[in-house]
């Protein structure tokens, strides 16, 4: 008997998919490539242009957006990436910047080195428009078969649904090269609100309601562009348990991308989510437990990834986002924000990276009764927004004039329901790191003696290169008076 010593071959360094038929590549980029194989260029629309409806801010059924471009693939080593926009350039640069990748231009290609998976951003000659999202990958493992009976195994190419209904022990799972279009249930003409003067439309792609141990998966596309604004949800849980979801891109959002209500110990990873419409939040955990959220990339128009409690009698608490890369266009990149119903506590955001943000980095927004305590915000790394304003749409009076650190806010608004507001205790913002020239100012308002916010820590906070800035004279901090023991330490 013989046998074959043959080691082998080493796996492929770059792992892609080709686009279904009928998905039209990004113009911005003549070429994208890793490792010599040539990348499909995805585009999204981002920015939708805002129609002041009178109530609830809307868009057009045609509206105008500017678009961004991505990309998808998984690496096993370094590689080379070559990338060839379509329009004239001078400069190249990628955030986030503490990756410190250098780019190389040569004869109108840029070139440069991805050392391991990361979720990188692409701007030429400054400019926040027309950007390239880069979303590298770990190899996919534990890939479930299609053979399955408990697998919905959505292959290569287009599909449609208006919405699936999973169950206990499923898996979802959405291969590379398929895209999975949102669809309104036939005879759907939506619900017109006079409150808000917009015709809402309901339902959800993928609904996860009192199920145990349900994973979605892959490294295809959920597109939620044929839904009008405001529409359902991409990913709605209600009272889930054991859920995993990972790998997948969320695209062009028609409300809240990911809602994860009443639920227990849910694991987010590798998320990838561009929405450019109003109210498109990345990932709200809403009267939630035990939920961490890791190495996902979230750009949208909306608060980015934010905890909520939309009802009484469900605490949301131990919940961690790590590792995350955020790219907010409108609103709070991170924080507690709006519906505070039941208590909030015990939420950790640790070293995430925002490379674009127009409003507020971190905020606890209280518009109803409950106490929020014990927000950490830590190893937080910002790009470059010297110059950003929040000139976008239709202007907003309450919008700050361009980017802040942190908002802490207690006061009634249009989506506070309780008849008294709440109050904010043990807020800690440590170790953040920003790549501009200023460091953007904050603001801390409570609403009255008894609904007040007392101690928030502000530790570590530098720009780039230089010493940890060491009182409160060093930062720009507004506040009124039902606001106590605000300190800045500089370690």
């Amino acid at each position: 008997m013989t046998y074959d010593n043959t080691p082998p071959p080493p796996p492929p360094a770059v792992i892609t998919w080709q686009a279904p038929a009928g998905e039209i590549a990004s113009s911005d980029f003549a070429e994208v490539s890793a490792a010599g194989t040539r990348l499909f260029v995805y585009q999204a629309p981002v920015r939708a242009e805002i129609l002041p409806t009178g109530g609830l801010a809307s868009h057009k059924p045609d509206y105008a957006a500017e678009r961004a471009s991505f990309v998808i693939f998984d690496m096993t080593a370094p590689v080379s990436v070559r990338v060839r926009p379509a329009r004239p350039f001078k400069t190249a640069e990628l955030r986030p910047e503490r990756a410190g990748i250098p780019t190389r231009i040569t004869n109108g290609v840029i070139e440069f080195t991805l050392d391991r998976p990361r979720k990188m951003t692409l701007l030429l000659d400054g400019d926040n428009t027309k950007a390239l999202h880069l979303f590298a990958g770990e190899p996919e493992t534990n890939i479930p078969s299609p053979d399955d009976p408990n697998v919905l195994y959505f292959g290569p190419g287009v599909h449609e649904s208006t919405g699936i209904e999973l169950k206990s022990g499923q898996t979802i799972y959405l291969a590379g090269g398929a895209i999975l279009k949102a669809k309104l249930k036939p005879g759907d003409k939506g619900e017109y609100s006079e409150q808000w003067k917009v015709v809402f439309h309901h339902g959800t792609m993928f609904h996860l309601k009192k199920v145990n141990h349900v994973r979605i998966c892959g490294r295809g596309i959920v597109d939620a562009g044929d839904i009008p604004h405001p529409g359902g949800n991409m990913l709605n849980f209600d009272r889930a348990h054991h859920v995993q979801i990972e790998g997948i891109t969320l695209r062009n959002a028609a409300n809240w991308n990911f809602v994860i209500g009443k639920s227990e110990d849910v694991e987010v990873n590798d998320v990838r989510i561009i929405s450019g419409r109003l109210n498109s939040d990345g990932i709200n955990s809403v009267n939630s437990r035990r939920v961490r959220i890791h190495d996902c990339f979230v750009r949208n128009h909306d608060d980015s990834i934010v905890v909520k409690t939309t009802v009484a009698g469900f605490p949301a608490e131990d919940i961690r986002v790590e590792d995350c890369t955020i790219w907010n266009d409108w609103g709070f990149a991170l924080g507690v924000t709006y519906e505070t119903r039941s208590p909030v506590r015990n939420i950790v955001f640790k070293n995430n990276d925002i490379v674009f943000s127009r409003h507020w980095i971190f905020g606890i927004h209280v518009s109803d009764g409950s106490l929020v305590e014990d927000i950490t915000f830590t190893d937080t790394f910002v790009s470059n927004l010297d110059g950003v304003s929040n000139a976008t749409g239709t202007p907003i009076a309450w919008l700050s004039p361009g980017p802040m650190l942190f908002r802490g806010t207690i006061q009634k608004d249009c989506w506070g329901h309780d008849a008294e507001r709440g109050r904010i205790r043990n807020v800690l913002i440590d170790g953040v790191t920003l790549y501009g020239k200023t460091i953007p100012p904050s603001e801390l308002y409570g609403a009255d003696a008894e609904h007040d916010i007392r101690g928030v820590t502000f530790r570590n906070i530098r720009l780039a290169g230089q010493k940890p800035i060491a009182d409160l004279t060093g930062l720009s901090v507004k506040k009124n008076d039902f606001v106590s023991d605000v300190t800045c330490k500089s370690r």
